[in-house]
């Protein structure tokens, strides 16, 4: 159950994180048309990327039962 629940989450969280990336891209001063750079891999792979993975982590942590 807690793998399916991670699964869940980590995939609802890829398009938020993608716009998140795509924000953090043009706020560092990329711009649509320009050469990607090698200082983009944070905020199109890095970012992305630990948003997806934080969600799934907290997806599958495993929950104490409540009394």
């Amino acid at each position: 159950m807690q793998m399916m629940r991670g699964l869940v989450f980590g995939v609802v969280s890829v398009l938020p994180a993608f716009f998140l990336g795509a924000l953090a891209y043009f706020l560092l001063g990329g711009t649509s048309g320009a050469e990607w750079e090698h200082w983009m891999w944070g905020p199109c792979w890095v970012l992305p990327g630990l948003i997806v993975g934080g969600t799934f982590l907290f997806g599958i942590r495993d929950e104490e039962d409540v009394e």
